[in-house]
């Protein structure tokens, strides 16, 4: 009888995703109204959000949703400018809640 050579742990011959630079958070900005004390309107962040907006993120869907990939603001300006479309009724209930 002989013996089939079973693979070893770590020992895999398939290719591992790459890793993201030390887990940094890929930056966003804060397309709301501004809520004094807590966040300017399209103030970006590049290393997680500040604590006092990051309160109200957690506090508030619709706020959350106002924060939005870098390469996302070109398009959501667009929609606040022209006060039609998904970022602008955001805005618009955001208002309410301040």
């Amino acid at each position: 009888m002989s013996k089939v050579p079973t693979p070893r742990k770590g020992n895999t011959s398939a290719a591992k995703p790459p890793r993201k630079a030390a887990c940094a958070p890929d930056p966003v900005a804060y397309c709301g109204p501004t809520i004094p004390g807590k966040a300017v309107q399209f103030t970006t962040y590049s290393n997680g959000l500040s604590s006092p907006l990051l309160e109200a993120v957690q506090a508030s869907p619709v706020l959350k949703a106002l924060v939005v990939p870098l390469d996302q603001l070109p398009g959501v300006r667009r929609q606040l400018q022209a006060r039609a479309g998904r970022y602008y009724t955001l805005y618009c209930k955001a208002q309410e809640i301040r």
